[in-house]
Parts: C-alpha cells; sequence; structure tokens
C-alpha cells in the first residue's frame, strides 16, 4: 500500500512539474496579458517567475513599471538599473528612475543621475528643472526655461511667478484685523460667511452684556460677556489658522497644477506601448 501511495504521489508531482500551463512560455503570455490589462502587481509577479535565462531587458523594464506604478519604488529602481548599458530601453529607464527621484524629493539623486549619466537627455534636465519649482530652487529653474516650447515656457512661468510670489495671506494681519473688527481677518482670509458669523455672533452677546449690566441683570451680564469675550479671543485664534489654511491651500494648488502640467507631458517620458 505505502509502495503504491509512493507512486501516485510521484506521478502527480511529475506531472505538476512538467505542466505546460507553467512554462515559461505560458508564463509570460499571462504575465503580458496581466500587464495590459494594467494587473501590475500580479504582472511584475509573473513576469519575476520566469527562468533567468527568459528575463530580457524588456521583461525587466516593465517590472520595473509595474513596480513604479504601484508604488514600491524601491523595487522599481532595482529593476530599472539593471537594463543593460547597450539596450534601446535604457534612456527609458533612466527617465523612469528621474521620475521616481522627483517623486519621492530625492534631489541628490536626481542632481547625480543628470550630471554622471552621459546619455543625459533634454527630458531628463525638464525634470530636474520640475524639481526646481516644486522645492522652490526657482533660481536654478528660470535659468533653463528655455529648454522648453513657447507653449510650456508661458504656462511655467507662469507657475514661476506662483512659486515665487505666492498669494498668500499675513497670519499677523488677519489677527490684528479681527482685533480691531471681529470677523474682519476671516474676511481677509476669504472665508467670508465665517467673518460675517463671527463679527454679527461677537456683536450679539457684547450688545446683551452691556444691556443687561445697563439693567443690573449681573449674573446675565457676566454670562454674555464671557461669551462675547470668548467669540471675540476665539475668532482672532481662528483667523490666524485660517490664513495658515489658506497659504496651505495655495502651496496645494501651486503642486497640483504642477503635477498636471508634468503629467500632461507625462514627465516628458516617451511611454512605450507594449500592449499594441
Amino acid at each position: 500500500m505505502l509502495r503504491f501511495f509512493l507512486t501516485i504521489l510521484f506521478c502527480v508531482t511529475a506531472v505538476a512539474q512538467n505542466n505546460p500551463l507553467k512554462s515559461d512560455e505560458n508564463r509570460k503570455l499571462f504575465a503580458d496579458y496581466l500587464y495590459c490589462q494594467q494587473d501590475y502587481l500580479r504582472a511584475a509577479e509573473e513576469y519575476e517567475s520566469l527562468s533567468k535565462s527568459r528575463l530580457s531587458d524588456t521583461i525587466l523594464y516593465k517590472i520595473g513599471k509595474s513596480y513604479s506604478i504601484i508604488g514600491n519604488t524601491d523595487k522599481a529602481l532595482n529593476y530599472f538599473s539593471s537594463i543593460q548599458s547597450n539596450s534601446l530601453l535604457l534612456k527609458n529607464a533612466i527617465l523612469e528612475e528621474a521620475r521616481i527621484f522627483y517623486l519621492t524629493e530625492d534631489s541628490y539623486s536626481l542632481n547625480k543621475i543628470v550630471n554622471d549619466v552621459d546619455t543625459s537627455s533634454t527630458e531628463l534636465k525638464k525634470i530636474l528643472i520640475a524639481f526646481y519649482l516644486k522645492t522652490d530652487l526657482l533660481d536654478k529653474a528660470n535659468n533653463y526655461l528655455f529648454l522648453f516650447n513657447d507653449d510650456d515656457i508661458i504656462r511655467l512661468k507662469r507657475l514661476y511667478e506662483r512659486r515665487k510670489n505666492p498669494a498668500y495671506k499675513s497670519e499677523t494681519v488677519a489677527g490684528i484685523l479681527s482685533a480691531i473688527i471681529p470677523g474682519s481677518g476671516k474676511i481677509y482670509t476669504e472665508k467670508y460667511g465665517d467673518g460675517i458669523t463671527a463679527f454679527i455672533l461677537t456683536g450679539i452677546f457684547s450688545y446683551l452684556a452691556y444691556d443687561n449690566f445697563k439693567h443690573s441683570h449681573q449674573f446675565r451680564a457676566y454670562l454674555f460677556s464671557g461669551l462675547a469675550a470668548g467669540y471675540y479671543l476665539g475668532n482672532i485664534y481662528g483667523s490666524v489658522a485660517s490664513a495658515q489654511i489658506f497659504n496651505a491651500k495655495v502651496d496645494f494648488n501651486f503642486l497640483n497644477d504642477l503635477s498636471e502640467f508634468l503629467s500632461s507631458k507625462n514627465y516628458f517620458i516617451n511611454e512605450i506601448d507594449f500592449c499594441k
């Protein structure tokens, strides 16, 4: 009986090992299908299961691209750096590395790749310029805007001016304005509804406090005085916070518009369509 079971186990193992569905060719076909269906994690895993002899530069690039898309930058960089120096995919691999360094704000690696790579291209320098805009190194960015075409220069100069002279609201001014006229600091930071509400409520509670003091209703007078003081002080603090939020929104909108510009240019990388 034991010999019978061992024979069956051996046969099952042999069949599994020789299963044509698990051949390198079929795994590659399945991985290609997953890649074109944008199932990048499973595609990368299927490519990685191929024997080393089947890992061409194209497959290494597709694995790197898959990991880059899903945000696993360490693995992506590892595969992009594995591309052979004589490969037709080398330039794209370098640009993909530069895009990752831009997104992760790795200035050292981005500058290094621009300065050290012999095949440094205009596209690569454009990614570096975008990084300068993103990180406030404005003078460096302005010196190289000529690398872009006329339409892009106009758009980038607008972004440059927004970064150089951001439409910030002063926290100090917002606080002082609300100290002088309750709610005016909120209006200054373009929170018009909040500013009007603060002005009305502070005014109402102040009037009620005054009226009750006038008619010797001490408890209500002090109660409304406390409420008025609370709204008054809270409004000053809120105006300062509103200015901070406004400024953060200015930065966010700038970075969002810069990202939108880069995305429309696909980070200056000519994407390779492997799914034609």
